[in-house]
């Protein structure tokens, strides 16, 4: 027992004598910090909220066409940089139905006055979006376009467009575009040109490395560079890029993303869009001038402040594309003609006014109101009368002292005119020099429907390109301005000024009345 006790513990004495001293402070390696990780997307801003933003909203049930997009009136360039969108999608709808396009309205209450960016639409399943009838064609069939606001912060604002074409609800195509736009300096630029241009070579490796780690790999082999049509997939996810709170730029890598590296441990292929982040420094080193001002301004989280644009009388309209309809108001101003300013404003509407020159100094300020809004102030002569029953210097008369008038109380001058009772010849308008303006669209409101009986004459009757004549100077008129403007909206029409009818100004002589 003795030799067996010293034995042991002589083995003890030397191992004790081999061991390697140990470091309190020591710890393991870690695992590199990855430059890229796979995140869920940024929600999108609700585009409804936002100060200065218009909505817009087409629908054509003959080309088999629903679009959506926003406008900031103040900064063109925010719909300029998604209406192609709108217009290839017609295009390609005329082309497949065999019909030529043409403004479209409906019956009242189509529910086309609700105009913005439906949030998330651009990101919801693509059988959703046909399937919706406030966003995709009748059935299924045809064409949607619909719109998020990405980013909207301080003088910055992000729009993507989302194109999906489908047959009975199956989407055959489905493509997007995303645009930014720095409303204080007016630049812009689509999504990829947030980024340098080696900005996709050097982000393979990371894109690589965030899939193979979410997959729970462990692996830290070297990335190859890319290969074949690689880099085009990288390249589409650059142009899906939104900016996130902390500063990360989020990209969305496409369907079909590979590479050796991920096939060497078992991953296929992405089956969807894998979103992930690439967050500071690497986003630093990458993002082009604009991306690095973009980014700044949504880390600053500053609220989102248009700029001061047009109102809705003052802006371009291409009537050729939407359906517009004037509404125009006679024989005024009265105390009714601010309550119609008033619904104006409400409801986006540009108006025509036909005003007497015997008013012009009493209602100054409501005239001049009108202007100030975007609205016309047209020359109706001076007391009414038919200028077909007057002599020559009578006709000159009532339109020059009128024209003056006006012009004194409302800063602008009168480029039209409307003959009282529509009643004129060769001779008034050779006299007047300049168009006249009639209607297509009488809602009699003089003779002193009930309301209901006049909202529905002045919603139901007009078609696009109609001129609707009223009269601000009965009370029923301004009773019912609020139904009018939002049955007609309903209907899918643009209220819109005489000239804006026109494509911007008045027809330089003659007699109109339409714009059809």
């Amino acid at each position: 027992m003795r030799r067996l006790a010293a034995a042991a513990l002589i083995a003890v004495l030397t191992l004790t004598a081999c061991a390697v001293p140990t470091d309190p402070g020591w710890t393991p390696p870690s695992w590199p910090a990855p430059h890229v990780t796979v995140v869920d997307p940024p929600e999108p801003v609700d585009a409804a909220s936002l100060p200065g933003v218009v909505g817009q909203r087409l629908r054509n049930d003959d080309v088999r066409v629903q679009s959506r997009w926003m406008r900031l009136p103040g900064a063109p360039a925010v719909e300029e940089g998604v209406l192609p969108s709108v217009r290839t999608a017609i295009e390609r709808q005329e082309t497949a139905t065999g019909t030529g396009y043409a403004p479209q309205v409906f019956d009242v209450d189509a529910g086309l006055g609700e105009r913005a960016c439906v949030t998330g639409s651009t990101r919801a399943p693509a059988a959703d979006v046909l399937a919706d009838p406030a966003l995709g064609p009748p059935g299924g069939t045809g064409t949607a376009v619909v719109c998020d606001i990405v980013v909207a912060v301080g003088t910055m604002i992000g729009q993507r467009v989302r194109t999906v074409t489908g047959v009975d609800g199956r989407a055959s195509s489905d493509t997007s575009v995303l645009h930014y736009v720095d409303t204080a300096d007016g630049r812009s630029v689509d999504a990829a040109g947030l980024w340098r241009d080696d900005a996709a070579d050097r982000l393979w490796e990371d894109i690589v490395d965030a899939i193979r780690r979410e997959a729970g790999a462990l692996s830290l082999a070297p990335v190859a560079p890319p290969e074949g049509d690689a880099a085009e997939l990288i390249a589409a996810a650059l142009a899906t890029t939104v900016p996130a709170e902390d500063g990360s730029l989020v990209v969305t890598v496409p369907a079909g993303f590979t590479a050796p590296e991920l096939e060497a441990l078992g991953i296929a292929a992405t089956t969807g869009p894998s979103p992930v982040a690439v967050a500071p420094p690497r986003s630093a080193e990458l993002v082009s001038d604009f991306g690095a001002d973009l980014v700044a301004a949504v880390v600053g989280g500053a609220p989102f402040t248009p700029p001061v644009g047009p109102p809705a009388g003052a802006r371009e309209v291409d009537c050729t594309l939407f359906p517009c309809v004037s509404l125009t108001y006679d024989d005024g101003p009265s105390e009714w003609t601010s309550v119609i300013l008033d619904a104006a404003r409400e409801y986006d509407a540009g108006l025509t006014f036909f005003a007497l020159g015997q008013k012009a100094a009493g209602w100054a300020d409501t005239l001049a109101r009108a202007v100030s809004e975007g609205h016309l102030v047209e020359n109706h002569t001076w007391n009414h009368p038919d200028l077909t029953t007057l002599e020559p210097d009578r006709v000159r008369a009532e339109i020059d002292d009128t024209s003056a008038a006006l012009q004194a109380a409302s800063g602008e001058p009168v480029r039209a005119f409307r003959p009282p009772y529509g009643a004129w010849d060769r001779e008034v308008l050779q006299i007047a020099g300049l168009p006249a303006i009639l209607w297509d669209v009488d809602t009699e409101d003089w003779k002193q429907p009930g309301d209901d009986e006049l909202v529905r004459r002045a919603v139901d009757r007009p078609r696009p390109g109609s001129i609707v004549l009223q009269h601000d100077i009965h009370a029923n008129t301004g009773r019912t301005v609020e139904r009018v403007m939002s049955g007609l909206r309903d209907r899918g029409f643009v209220l819109v000024t005489v000239a804006q009818l026109f494509g911007g100004s008045f027809p330089t002589r003659g007699a109109w009345q339409s714009g059809r």
